[in-house]
């Protein structure tokens, strides 16, 4: 009687495999958060351009469009489907009077979803994200006696079975400068 070894030795080298194989995430990660600004000359707006920090305070009405820049990658060999990204906004907040230092972070004023459709594998797509709500929020400190130092934007990415929270959560913070 002949056994032919060869076929049953494969069998059970890819049963053996596809046990202990480790499941291959479909990570895409939060790469980067830039600024950009969009300013009004006359009835012409400006195209946007990278900023560093808004020039803007509660007494001046705020007539630029702000919109951040999100980088996402996919390093996936499949590509990524139905993505969501969630942010929220902070205003760092300063009491008259007070010395920097004493700044505050205020609770989320805006929070919002974006959606991104499909990230193609191995490679990289930027997402926008423009509803800020600024103006309101500026309107509602005149008066207060506190003015706002800083914006912060905490972003992330939906979570999926496999995704390591460090590559799907970022913050980015853009200093508010008296105009």
């Amino acid at each position: 009687m002949r056994i032919n070894f060869i076929p049953r030795a494969l069998v059970v080298i890819l049963f053996l495999g596809s046990a202990f194989a480790v499941p291959a995430s479909s990570q895409v990660s939060l790469v980067n958060v830039s600024w950009e600004i969009s300013k009004l000359a006359g009835k012409n707006r400006l195209p946007y351009v990278p900023v560093e920090d808004l020039r803007a305070a509660p007494e001046f009405k705020f007539t630029d469009n702000l919109r951040a820049i999100v980088t996402l990658h996919n390093f996936s060999s499949k590509a990524a489907e139905g993505l969501v990204l969630r942010y929220a906004l902070r205003l760092l907040l300063l009491k008259t009077g007070d010395a920097p230092e004493q700044a505050f972070w205020g609770v989320p004023f805006y929070v919002e979803e974006v959606r991104v459709s499909k990230i193609n594998p191995s490679s990289e797509r930027n997402a926008k994200v423009i509803r800020f709500e600024i103006q309101s929020q500026f309107n509602k400190l005149k008066g207060s006696g506190f003015s706002p130092s800083a914006l912060k934007m905490e972003i992330m990415l939906s979570p999926h079975q496999g995704d390591e929270p460090s590559a799907i959560i970022r913050e980015s913070i853009i200093k508010i400068l008296k105009p």
